[in-house]
C-alpha cells in the first residue's frame, strides 16, 4: 500500500488530518486507499498564502482535516476567506457556512444553529485542534479571535459514533494557527512573524494582533498576541446598548520533531472578555454583563508514522481548560432603588484527552480510538447590592453582602471508544462505518440548595451511570470520475449535561429551574446526497432528514410569579432539509461561489414548528482578481426568507438581503515597495445599504414586548479596513 500526501493537501490539513486519525480517501480512478503524510508543519494555509499576492478563491471545495466518514457533508472557512471577509467575530465567520445560522446576543456573544440545532443546547459540540472545547456553550465562540484561526471545520450530520454523545447534527472543529517548521540543520532563531490592526466604523471596533515564529534544531514555535475593543454597535435605525465588548488573548505553541514523522507539541492559551450582553431583556432598564469571561488552556499532543508494526499513523493529547465568568445585573426597573447582582460562576475545570491510531490492511483502513472528559463545575456563587433612592433620585442607603454559594457542585464525565472502517470496495465504490460505546457519570452534591424541596429529588440521581451504543454507515459511489453519489445513515445520543439537569436561579429577570430527571436524546439521520468535480467548478447537494425522540427544550414556565424556564423532554422532533455549497472558477479572474439551504423542523409531539428554524438562506458572491495577483474585488449577497411557520416561544422575523463589499490590495504588488515584501489592505463595507433586520435564529422571549433587542437587531452598515504584514 502506498503512503502518500493527498493532492492539494495543503501542509495545515496534513497536519490536522494526523492529528484527528485521518479517514481514507478515495484515489479517483486508481482503485486505492492512500493516507495523508504525516506533516510537521501547520504555519499557513499554504506555500501561497506567505507569496506577496492576492488569490483566487478557485473552483476547489476546501476539505476537512478532521476525521469524517466518506458521504458526511462538511465545509470550511479557511485562513484565506478569513483574510478576505475581514470580520471581526468567529461567529459570523462560522454562519457563512451551508447549514449554519446564528444568533446574536451581543456585539460578538451568541450562539450558532447547525441544521436547526442550537450550539447552547450541547447538541453540536465545539472542538479545538481535534478536542472537545466546552464549559461556555453559550458565549464559546467569542473567546477566539479570528486572527489566532487557520481553518473552521464544520461536520453536519450526526458525529456521535466517532466524537462522543454531544454530535446530534454536526460538530464543529476550529484549527488554530501554528508555527512554521525548521530546515533540517537550520540554527534556531527568529524566522518571522506578522502583525495586523483593523477598524470598524458601526462600533468604533478596534483589533490588534501581532506573532513571531522561531524555529531551528527540531522546534519551532509562534507566540501572539490578540485584542478587540468595540462601543456598542448600530442597527439600520438606532444604537443597541450594551452591546460593546472588549477581549484579550494570547498564547504560544511549542514544538518538537526528532525527526520528519513525529511531532510533539506544547500549546498555552488565555483569553478575558467584558462584554454586554444585548439580548432579549428590556435593555433600558436591566442591564446584564460578562465581567469578566475568562478561559486558560493548556494542551500536549503527539503524532507519529511508522511504515512497520500494526498503527501507521499514531495521534494522542491531553487537555485541560479552566473557565471563570462574573455575570452583573444592573437593574433600575423601580424609581426608588438600583439592584446589582453578581453571580461568579466558578469553573468548569475540565481534562481530557484522546489517543487513536490508523491501522491499514489491504483495501481498508480502520481508525480505533479512545477518549474521555470529566468535568467539575462548582457551583454558583452570588452576592447582591441595593442602593436605595429618594424621590429626586438620590442616594438614601447602599446594602450589599459577601458572596455566597447557592447551587450544589455537580460533576459530568464521559469515556468512549470507538472504530471507523474505510474500504475501498472497487475504485468506484467506498463503505465507510462505524460505531462506538461511550458510558457516563454524573453526580451532584446535597447543599447547598436553592429550596429543601429539591434534596430528596437530587439524592436520587446522585451517583449516576449510563451507557450508549451509536453507529453509522455511508456509502460513496463514483461512476465516473466527475460524478459520485453518496448516502448514509446513522444513529445519534446526548446525555444532558450536569447544568441542563442541575442548574436553578435568575438570569437577567428569568429564573432557571432545575430538572434532575432528564432523560437522553437519541434520533436516527437519513442523508443523500451528489458530488460533481469539474476541473474549473465543484457543486456539492445533501438532502437530510433527522428524527429524535425524548427531545430536549427550554419550556417557558414561571416561579413565583416571575417568568422561568425549564429544560424538558418533549417528546419526538423531525428536522429535514436540503443543502448546497457550489464554487466555480469561470476565468483566470472571476469565480462564483456561495452556498444555501433549506430547512424545516416540527416537534411532532405537539406538531408546532422547531425554535428557531431558519427556512432558506443564501450566501452568494462572485470575485475578480486582477492579472498578476495585485487586487480582488468581491461582491457577495446574503439573504433569508421570512418565517412562515413560527413556534409559539418566539416572535416572527421577516426575511431579508444583505449586499457586501470587499476588497484585497497587495501593496507591494502595486507599486508601494516602502510597504513591505509582503504587506496586504483589506477594505470592505458590510450591509451596504443599512438595512434593518433579525436573524431567523434569533432568540425571542414571549415574556417580553416585540422590540429592537427582542429579537435583537443586526448590525447596520460599517465600513471596515485591515492592514497585515508579514515579515
Amino acid at each position: 500500500m502506498k503512503l502518500k500526501r493527498l493532492p492539494g493537501t495543503t501542509p495545515v490539513a496534513a497536519a490536522v488530518a494526523l492529528l484527528c486519525a485521518s479517514p481514507v480517501t478515495y484515489g479517483q480512478g486508481a482503485g486505492e486507499i492512500t493516507l495523508p503524510e504525516i506533516s510537521v508543519s501547520s504555519g499557513q494555509n499554504s506555500q501561497e498564502m506567505k507569496e506577496n499576492r492576492v488569490r483566487a478563491i478557485g473552483p476547489e471545495l476546501p476539505e476537512p482535516g478532521i476525521l469524517r466518514q466518506a458521504a458526511q457533508p462538511a465545509s470550511v472557512v479557511d485562513r484565506q476567506e478569513i483574510e478576505r471577509v475581514n470580520s471581526g467575530s468567529t461567529l459570523e465567520l462560522l454562519a457563512r457556512t451551508p447549514g449554519v445560522s446564528m444568533n446574536r446576543s451581543g456585539g460578538i456573544a451568541g450562539t450558532a444553529f447547525v441544521r436547526g440545532m442550537n450550539t447552547n443546547d450541547m447538541r453540536v459540540p465545539l472542538f479545538i485542534d481535534g478536542d472537545r472545547f466546552r464549559g461556555r456553550n453559550t458565549l464559546q465562540f467569542m473567546l477566539l479571535s479570528p486572527s489566532e484561526i487557520e481553518r473552521i471545520e464544520v461536520l453536519r450530520g450526526p458525529a456521535s459514533s466517532i466524537y462522543g454523545s454531544d454530535g446530534l447534527t454536526g460538530l464543529i472543529n476550529i484549527v488554530t494557527r501554528r508555527p512554521s517548521p525548521a530546515r533540517p540543520g537550520q540554527p534556531f532563531g527568529l524566522v518571522g512573524g506578522e502583525f495586523g490592526l483593523s477598524w470598524r466604523s458601526n462600533n468604533n471596533g478596534l483589533q490588534a494582533d501581532a506573532a513571531i515564529e522561531m524555529a531551528g534544531n527540531g522546534f519551532d514555535l509562534r507566540a501572539y498576541v490578540s485584542g478587540r475593543h468595540a462601543d456598542d454597535y448600530r442597527s439600520g435605525d438606532r444604537k443597541i446598548p450594551n452591546s460593546d465588548y472588549e477581549t484579550l488573548s494570547g498564547g504560544l505553541v511549542l514544538g518538537y520533531s526528532p525527526d520528519a514523522r513525529q511531532r510533539v507539541e506544547l500549546s498555552l492559551r488565555a483569553t478575558t472578555v467584558d462584554d454586554g450582553s444585548a439580548s432579549t431583556l428590556p435593555t433600558y432598564t436591566l442591564q446584564s454583563r460578562r465581567d469578566p469571561l475568562e478561559v486558560k488552556q493548556a494542551r500536549i499532543a503527539y503524532t507519529g508514522e511508522s511504515d512497520s508494526g500494526l498503527f501507521r499513523k499514531i495521534d494522542a493529547s491531553l487537555y485541560a481548560n479552566e473557565f471563570d465568568t462574573v455575570i452583573h445585573s444592573h437593574n433600575t426597573t423601580r424609581s426608588d432603588r438600583i439592584t446589582d447582582s453578581y453571580n461568579h460562576v466558578q469553573g468548569p475545570v475540565i481534562f481530557g484527552g484522546h489517543i487513536s491510531g490508523v491501522v491499514p490492511w489491504k483495501q481498508t483502513v480502520t481508525t480505533v480510538g479512545m477518549d474521555f472528559m470529566h468535568e467539575h463545575f462548582p457551583g454558583t456563587k452570588t452576592r447582591a447590592k441595593t442602593t436605595l433612592l429618594d424621590a429626586n433620585g438620590n442616594i438614601t442607603s447602599v446594602a450589599g453582602g459577601r458572596y455566597a454559594q447557592n447551587v450544589p457542585n455537580t460533576t459530568w464525565a464521559n469515556a468512549g471508544a470507538f472504530a471507523n472502517i474505510d474500504w475501498n470496495i472497487s475504485p468506484r465504490w467506498l463503505v465507510s462505518a462505524a460505531g462506538r460505546y461511550d458510558w457516563f457519570f454524573t453526580d451532584v452534591k446535597l447543599s447547598p440548595m436553592p429550596s429543601e424541596d429539591l434534596v430528596p429529588i437530587f439524592r436520587e440521581v446522585q451517583d449516576q451511570t449510563e451507557s450508549a451504543v451509536t453507529g453509522s454507515l455511508s456509502l460513496s459511489y463514483r461512476p465516473t470520475p466527475v460524478l459520485e453519489w453518496v448516502g448514509s445513515v446513522g444513529s445519534a445520543f446526548r446525555m444532558p449535561w450536569s447544568q441542563e439537569m442541575f442548574n436553578s436561579g435568575f438570569t437577567g429577570a428569568s429564573y432557571t429551574i432545575p430538572n434532575p430527571g432528564l432523560k437522553p436524546e437519541r434520533g436516527v439521520n437519513v442523508e443523500a446526497g451528489v458530488r460533481l468535480r469539474f476541473d474549473k467548478a465543484n457543486l456539492e447537494l445533501t438532502a437530510f432528514q433527522s428524527r429524535f425522540k425524548d427531545f430536549l427544550q427550554t419550556v417557558t414556565t414561571s416561579y413565583e410569579g416571575l417568568p422561568a424556564t425549564q429544560r424538558q423532554n418533549v417528546g419526538r422532533a423531525r428536522i429535514s432539509g436540503l443543502e448546497a455549497q457550489w464554487r466555480w472558477q469561470i476565468n483566470r479572474e472571476f469565480n462564483w461561489f456561495g452556498n444555501a439551504t433549506l430547512l424545516r423542523g416540527t416537534n411532532r409531539t405537539t406538531g408546532d414548528p422547531l425554535i428557531s428554524i431558519v427556512p432558506f438562506s443564501v450566501l452568494t458572491g462572485v470575485q475578480y482578481v486582477a492579472p498578476g495577483g495585485g487586487y480582488s474585488i468581491t461582491g457577495e449577497l446574503e439573504a433569508a426568507r421570512r418565517k412562515s411557520r413560527i413556534s409559539p416561544a418566539e416572535y416572527p422575523t421577516s426575511g431579508y438581503g444583505v449586499i457586501n463589499l470587499y476588497a484585497e490590495l497587495q501593496l507591494d504588488r502595486l507599486g508601494l515597495k516602502a510597504a513591505g515584501n509582503n504587506t496586504k489592505l483589506t477594505l470592505g463595507v458590510s450591509n451596504l445599504f443599512d438595512k434593518t433586520y433579525r436573524s431567523g435564529a434569533s432568540a425571542s422571549n414571549i415574556n417580553y414586548p416585540f422590540g429592537v433587542f427582542n429579537p435583537l437587531q443586526e448590525p447596520g452598515r460599517s465600513f471596515n479596513i485591515t492592514l497585515r504584514s508579514r515579515f
